[in-house]
């Protein structure tokens, strides 16, 4: 399984575009892979027979692990094993040259904990104390206080997966120990005390599978987005500002603009300048073009600016790069490219990956006001609302109509102060309320 971005732990085999025994060439699709980002084809990396297909479709495999084998011409194929090893055996027959493993590596151990010393097996868990997880899967498992030497794999060679985790949790099995925990558990209210105090329960409740309903399964996608958007809500401290903007320079602008531009098929949207305003605000912000780090705060010089687009399974974030250097018809036409390709699944990881700010807008939707949940490790996103046009006062008390736009900025308090979010804000404000300024 390759690694097709820097988040990326594990894929899901879709499905195999050739059959074992096919003679595949350099560069063949062999099958489909999804991320939590994008479903790609992946090609083989060498020519020969697909002699053996390990993986099945549908299953989630962690990066590097085997799940094919080419075989070159004179190679023996490697009689598979538990623990991998049919990778190893392949490396001392095959070598380098002979065919090739599409992506294959040896599976690994758990890692030994602190010290040098193995974890001690568990009465009830396996008799070595080992076990095979993902990262992801043991993540999961520790957020759910679960002792995975409890949790009987169902993955190829004993390995534990995320439908093992997940059955756990619902199950209430594996729970670790007060001991393991390192901390007193508290005491649970019973179900009838529960019930009257309003809680609700802790597990996920099984489907009631009534009439009229339908049991719909998370894609990798909405999965990998729920757990991030949970994640940032709860480690993330999150505070707001919203400023609202007359629009009526901006929205005559782009009017004079469109028009010059229509011989060459291009029109400029409300988002290519709202981008550019909160890319440009920024050269005085810098903490707010910023990434929270290991090691402390990473400012960008560069705005490289992600923006949200939505997909029927989930969400994406597109990359435009350097953007407070570029004009907006050159905005606009990268825009408008990252959007069409990642409706067609067909961005590369580096299109979507990389962003120091995102802009998320639900404008076209008629949402009036929204706010937006900061996508680690970036330190701010700026949720975008509709125009409307409504009665305000001018200098003279005078009532005028006016297009107005709410933008509310989402930042990590972490990084920034609530000062520094009002200023920023107060700055794209009066960027797009003289919009001649994105063209200086």
């Amino acid at each position: 399984m390759p690694k097709m971005g820097d988040a990326m732990e594990e894929g899901t085999l879709v499905k195999w575009l050739k059959s074992e025994g096919d003679d595949v060439s350099q560069g063949d699709a062999i099958a489909e892979i999804e991320t939590d980002k994008v479903t790609l084809e992946l090609e083989a990396e060498d020519a020969g027979t697909l002699a053996q297909l390990i993986a099945d479709e549908g299953q989630d495999i962690p990066v590097g692990e085997a799940i094919a084998f080419i075989q070159g011409e004179g190679e023996e194929v490697p009689e598979r094993s538990a623990g991998g090893g049919e990778a190893e055996e392949a490396e001392e027959e095959g070598g380098d040259e002979g065919g090739a493993q599409a992506q294959i590596a040896t599976e690994t151990e758990a890692p030994e904990e602190e010290g040098g010393e193995e974890a001690p097996a568990q009465a009830d868990g396996r008799p070595d104390g080992h076990f095979r997880a993902s990262p992801i899967v043991r993540r999961l498992a520790q957020e759910n206080n679960l002792d995975l030497s409890r949790i009987e794999g169902s993955g190829p060679a004993g390995r534990i997966v995320e439908r093992d985790v997940r059955a756990a949790i619902e199950s209430g099995d594996a729970q670790k120990t007060d001991g393991q925990a390192g901390v007193e558990a508290p005491e649970a209210p019973q179900p009838e005390q529960a019930e009257m105090l309003g809680f609700q329960p802790a597990r996920l409740p099984e489907p009631t599978e009534e009439p009229g309903t339908q049991l719909v399964e998370p894609t990798r996608m909405m999965k990998v987005i729920g757990e991030r958007m949970t994640e940032s809500k709860q480690h993330v401290p999150h505070f707001y500002a919203t400023v609202e903007a007359k629009m009526d320079a901006a929205l005559e602008l782009r009017k004079q603009l469109n028009a010059q531009l229509e011989e060459e098929g291009l029109k400029l949207s409300v988002n290519d300048f709202v981008m550019k305003a909160c890319a440009v605000a920024l050269r005085n912000y810098p903490n707010l073009n910023a990434l929270y780090t290991t090691r402390g705060v990473e400012l960008h010089e560069s705005v490289d600016m992600a923006m949200a687009v939505a997909l029927d399974q989930g969400l994406i974030t597109p990359v435009i790069r350097d953007i407070a250097s570029k004009g907006l018809a050159t905005i606009s036409r990268e825009a408008k490219d990252l959007a069409t390709r990642a409706r067609e699944g067909a961005l590369k990881p580096e299109e979507y990956q990389g962003g120091t700010i995102t802009v998320s807008n639900m404008g076209m939707f008629g949402v009036e006001s929204f706010t937006a949940i900061i996508n680690p490790p970036q330190a701010a996103i700026v949720a975008v609302s509709s125009i409307e046009k409504r009665p305000t006062y001018d200098d003279n008390g005078e009532v005028v109509p006016a297009s107005l736009i709410k933008l509310t900025l989402s930042a990590d308090h972490r990084i920034a102060n609530g000062r520094d979010g009002a200023l920023y804000m107060s700055e794209v404000k009066r960027i797009l309320e003289n919009p001649v300024l994105l063209m200086v």
